[in-house]
């Protein structure tokens, strides 16, 4: 009885189009993530400093509360920097850490409980109340222009605002009754 041998297909040195078509399928999936600009959604110096500042804005306040002991942040506009401590009536300020401001944005001034201060340094205080001194703070960017930090003074609450923000002075007007 004669034996028939199956032909089967031989195997070339190539590749089949399935196996092409997934190495370039995994080649486009590569390249487009390659190709993103990943700084762009990459947060911002300036974000990345207003939530820390938000942070320890809170923690400060939680802290003098909870503590029963005032705690502080003193604001160096001459040396464009911030230093969380206390305020200690024989040492004065007492820095614990600091924060930094980023290097395109400079500390112009900083208004507390409506006093204006430009040069130095200045202290805003957070109570064993709760309440924390009012505060605005202008920053002046290189490419931004000005921005404006508010805290109110109740909720220690942070806002920021773009442009140079004034405090409203409300006149003293006689008592009608």
């Amino acid at each position: 009885m004669p034996i028939f041998q199956a032909k089967t297909l031989r195997r070339t040195n190539g590749f089949t189009l399935l196996e092409l078509i997934l190495v370039v399928l995994l080649m486009s999936i590569l390249l487009t993530f390659a190709s993103v600009k990943w700084d762009f959604f990459a947060k911002k110096d300036k974000e990345t400093f207003l939530e820390r500042l938000s942070i320890e804005i809170s923690m400060l306040r939680e802290s003098a509360v909870s503590d029963y002991e005032q705690k502080a942040i003193q604001f160096d506009i001459t040396k464009n920097m911030l230093s969380i401590g206390y305020v200690d009536l024989t040492k004065g300020f007492v820095s614990s850490r600091d924060i930094d401001i980023p290097e395109e944005y400079l500390l112009k001034d900083v208004i507390i409980n409506g006093g204006k201060i430009s040069i130095g340094t200045a202290v805003m205080r957070f109570y064993p109340t709760g309440l924390v001194d009012r505060l605005i703070m202008h920053l002046e960017g290189k490419k931004e222009g000005f921005y404006s930090v508010i805290i109110n003074p109740l909720t220690a609450k942070m806002s920021e605002e773009r442009g140079y923000i004034e405090e409203i002075i409300i006149p003293k007007r006689a008592n009608p009754t």
